[in-house]
Order: C-alpha cells, then sequence, then structure tokens
C-alpha cells in the first residue's frame, strides 16, 4: 500500500464549496486511476483539510499524487487553497489510520 497525505489551508468562507468540488469532481476521477483504493478527506478545524490516498502501489500511488496537484492547481486555485505539507508513505504500517471526522471516503 502507498500512501500520500497532504495538508491544505483553505480559507474559511471557501471550505464549502472546496469540499463540493472534491466531492462532485475529484473523487470520481480519483477513483477511475489504476491502483485506487481509498480516500478520505478529514476538516482539522475552520481552515484546513487533510487528505488522504492510498493506492495498491507506489507507481500508482505516485501517478495519483501529480495528477491530485495538477487537479487542485487547475480546479482549487481560485478558492485559494494552499498546499502546507504533504507526506508519502510506501508500506504502510499498520498505525496509519484515518480521521475519524471524515467528510469524504471512497474505496474501491
Amino acid at each position: 500500500m502507498y500512501l500520500t497525505i497532504r495538508h491544505y489551508r483553505v480559507p474559511p468562507s471557501k471550505m464549502a464549496e472546496v469540499v463540493r468540488r472534491v466531492d462532485d469532481v475529484w473523487l470520481d476521477r480519483l477513483s477511475k486511476l489504476e491502483g485506487f483504493e481509498s480516500y478520505y478527506v478529514a476538516q482539522e478545524d475552520e481552515s484546513h483539510l487533510t487528505s488522504v490516498s492510498a493506492f495498491i502501489d507506489e507507481k500508482s500511488g505516485r501517478k495519483a499524487a501529480e495528477a491530485s496537484a495538477e487537479w487542485v492547481g487547475s480546479n482549487l486555485a481560485d478558492l485559494d487553497v494552499e498546499l502546507w505539507s504533504s507526506w508519502r508513505c510506501f508500506r504502510a504500517p499498520s498505525w496509519c489510520t484515518r480521521a475519524s471526522n471524515s467528510i469524504t471516503r471512497r474505496t474501491r
């Protein structure tokens, strides 16, 4: 399993629209990528989101990470979304878990 975890800053007034776009557009595209396993988005507070995507292997996970970066730049830039940090984990350890206040969840 290959995980990518990204932390974003989102203006509070634009949070609902960001989540709507992710749910309505990005999830369908992401879930069709080769190797897709699951995707979660958690709202940490009024201005921060964390996304976690899981793919079957490193190759498909890296391709998805590139597609994600491109999609955010093309579809969320007008909402002033900023990537704060990102990390990747190959062969995810058993202690990696999803956030309990998940807003959006899609699994294969």
